[in-house]
């Protein structure tokens, strides 16, 4: 029998990598069972989306340098390219708001998976997913929240977006473990993160760092395509091309990346669940609490 995670306790950096690495050895069948049966269409049809554009891209590098060697002018909106231009364009709207929807799914699913392994001792997918389709607009909310307002920081010497971002990384683990709303949430993440933000930072800069590293092998791939077909081009006429950006074995490696980039996503989201567990612990004891009313309560049985 493997060993429950206690969740609610302090933990420093080291800690919580390995306790994120163990959530996943010791759930890996029913995890990922359910993020991909809940989440996995998402991505899918996210990725599907984006590897259209991906491949309208490169056939926009292709009409556009045919319409300059042709030399003929044409009215933007009745050309091949302007056409094309426009139904991308549109497309890449369609893609924004699928991968806002995606993340947001992502986010609900990894931290009620935890909240249901934290309340029964393992992942029980009706309880689940019930919260993941009541809560999906409180959470998708918070997560335009936490975009609009990093976003506007930045515009202000990048370092404030930089701290807003940090501190407001806390607000789903909050809505989710303390059933607090995006209102009360936002607050609760400034109170939390006091005294205790550059632990934080240094935490999310490393899980950052990990999941890039992860990330960047699944684009090799494409980056030796691209290199190979770059340079081939580049020896042929002289110029460097981008439309093997439109080739099928360029939009397969897209995808396989884009998926790999979705689950590892997880990765964040489990470690920023305990991060807000180890500042809780930090602030108000509340594993400490409830392993004492756990022990009083046994000696009054």
């Amino acid at each position: 029998m493997q060993k429950q995670i206690k969740f609610r306790k302090k933990r420093d950096l080291g800690a919580i990598i390995t306790d994120t690495f163990s959530f996943y050895r010791n759930h890996a069948k029913s995890f990922f069972t359910v993020f991909f049966k809940h989440v996995g269409p998402l991505i899918l049809l996210t990725t599907i989306v984006g590897s259209y554009i991906q491949k309208s891209t490169g056939n926009l590098l292709t009409l556009s340098g045919e319409d300059a060697q042709s030399g003929v002018s044409t009215d933007f909106f009745s050309s091949a390219f302007g056409q094309s231009f426009l139904t991308t364009s549109l497309v890449s709207v369609l893609l924004v708001i699928l991968s806002i929807a995606t993340y947001t799914a992502l986010i609900s699913c990894v931290l009620y998976c935890i909240k249901s392994v934290l309340d029964d001792g393992e992942i029980i997918e009706s309880h689940v997913v019930k919260n993941m389709r009541s809560k999906f607009f409180p959470i998708l909310g918070a997560v335009l929240v936490v975009s609009i307002v990093s976003a506007i920081g930045t515009l202000f010497f990048i370092i404030p977006g930089i701290y807003l971002f940090v501190t407001l990384s806390l607000i789903f683990s909050i809505m989710v473990f303390n059933h607090e709303p995006l209102t009360d949430a936002f607050s609760s993440c400034f109170t939390l993160i006091k005294q205790n933000w550059w632990m934080t930072f240094l935490t999310l800069i490393v899980i950052g760092l990990l999941v890039s590293f992860i990330s960047s092998i699944f684009q090799v791939p494409m980056i030796i395509l691209g290199l190979i077909e770059g340079f081939t081009a580049a020896s042929q006429s002289g110029d460097i091309s981008m439309n093997y950006m439109g080739s099928w074995w360029y939009i397969i490696f897209y995808a396989i990346s884009t998926i790999a980039s979705y689950v590892l996503m997880t990765i964040s989201v489990i470690s920023s669940a305990y991060i807000y567990f180890n500042l809780d612990e930090f602030h108000n004891s509340t594993g400490q609490r409830e392993e004492i009313e756990r022990i009083g309560g046994e000696e009054i049985s």
